[in-house]
């Protein structure tokens, strides 16, 4: 996935920064030939190396003066060690960033700016989704080149349901013609298989930022300086999300965190899961997961009438490294990874949805061949979602958004203080980072 759970920390005190333009740059010459570039690229999924290792052999074949070592980090340990990385001044040439620590980085000067490199190299931006690339621009730059993408939607067992007597729903569903039919289902179903399953506190991107786009709200203003968790919109998306989180619908909250919807829903232990995209393949493996082969896609349903936005949707983008000491060539080669054919190759090698515009088909074509997965409401929902809410300190507020949910979940706090705590302390953070503007 895309965006994965990631550590909490914060990650870039002022000592940090100072530290890493204190060391040398990270690149070396990688067989001792001082004429042959060494570029380091690191990335947090597995999943994607046979496709990013297919395309470096490509480019060092047309390139043979550069040599491209991919580091593979699990998604648990990668911003602590691209702190440790940092800290020693061996921070990557090119690494993947998410919306979450982009900010942080963009405004600590730990980014190349692209701005010039998209002039020189006369890159049309247009062609690429304009929610991803606008998660990458920072006070008016862009510091990314967008790779591939995920967006949200709902999970349903169709074996269950054929098992059990459940009539498929309608795929232009609302949101109260939703829970009538997963009322229906739990008439139908054995008490240890709950109707429905989100992660509520597990992410955010899945949990309530859905909620809050179903009922076109906002979690931030555009300008990245305003909570925005007490206007009415984003406060009925809150509402009715967590309405149906603490209804008898829902997996109860203890054995959502303890198990994880998404385990859930592999085994066969929930009926409908609210999932992100990226997580299509895992489902997809028989050796991973029971429902693999019997569930279909559907759009998770509005909450209010007229609101075209069904999702959330977030991407990863392509960086270069302040203290890299090739970052034409590393932009260079990140210009090879987005291009159109790039971008093709990759999508039919890693089964992921890819930010060029064109090869948006290719993605539900090269998963029906290889799944027998109909995606197209996966980029069906991509066309209005919502990009993914963000700031410089994203991490922090987030935090404060999820526990104010676990406490209201549990019924520690009211509805009302929920909201009022939560938009205080988001707003204070906020200020906070916007100091001195």
């Amino acid at each position: 996935m895309v965006l994965k759970k990631f550590m909490k920390k914060s990650i870039l005190a002022s000592t940090l920064i100072t530290s890493m333009f204190a060391f040398t740059g990270c690149s070396s010459s990688g067989d001792g030939d001082s004429d042959k570039i060494s570029l380091r690229y690191s990335i947090w999924d597995n999943t994607h190396k046979k496709a990013i290792e297919t395309l470096i052999a490509n480019y060092e074949k047309e390139n043979p003066n550069v040599d491209i070592q991919l580091e593979i980090i699990s998604n648990g340990d990668y911003w602590t060690k691209m702190e440790t990385a940092a800290a020693g001044g061996s921070a990557p040439d090119i690494f993947w960033v998410d919306a979450r620590r982009f900010g942080t980085y963009a405004k600590s000067g730990m980014l190349v700016g692209m701005d010039d490199y998209i002039k020189q190299n006369k890159i049309d931006m247009s062609q690429y989704l304009e929610s991803i690339t606008g998660i990458y621009n920072f006070d008016g730059k862009q510091y990314a080149m967008p790779s591939f993408w995920d967006d949200n939607v709902l999970l349903l067992n169709t074996k269950m349901m054929e098992k059990y007597g459940i009539e498929k729903p309608k795929k232009d569903w609302n949101w109260q013609e939703m829970l009538t039919w997963l009322e229906g289902a739990k008439a139908k179903l054995p008490k240890d298989i709950y109707p429905f399953t989100s992660s509520t506190v597990e992410y955010t991107q899945l949990g309530i930022f859905n909620g809050v786009a179903l009922a076109g709200g906002q979690i931030i203003n555009e300008d990245k300086t305003k909570a925005l968790i007490d206007t009415p919109e984003t406060k009925n998306g809150y509402k009715t999300y967590l309405d149906l989180v603490k209804s008898d619908l829902h997996s109860p909250f203890d054995v959502t965190v303890e198990t994880g919807a998404g385990t859930l829903f592999k085994s066969e232990k929930a009926l409908a899961y609210q999932a992100g995209s990226y997580s299509l393949l895992t489902f997809s493996d028989k050796e991973q997961a029971q429902v693999a082969g019997n569930f279909e896609i559907y759009p998770v349903p509005t909450i209010k009438e007229g609101v075209k936005t069904k999702s959330v949707i977030h991407g990863v983008g392509n960086v270069i490294s302040a203290n890299s000491k090739h970052p034409d060539e590393a932009f260079k080669f990140i210009n090879y990874m987005s291009s159109e054919e790039s971008m093709k190759t990759y999508t039919e090698l890693a089964l992921v949805s890819q930010s060029h515009k064109n090869v948006q088909d290719l993605y539900g074509k090269v998963m029906k061949e290889k799944t027998g997965l109909d995606v197209s409401v996966v980029y069906d929902v991509a066309k209005d979602a919502m990009p993914l809410p963000n700031s410089v300190d994203t991490a922090k507020w987030d935090k404060i958004i999820v526990d104010n949910i676990s406490s209201y979940v549990q019924d520690k706090q009211s509805f009302d203080d929920m909201i009022k705590n939560t938009q205080k302390g988001m707003q204070e953070v906020l200020d906070k980072e916007n100091q001195g503007k």
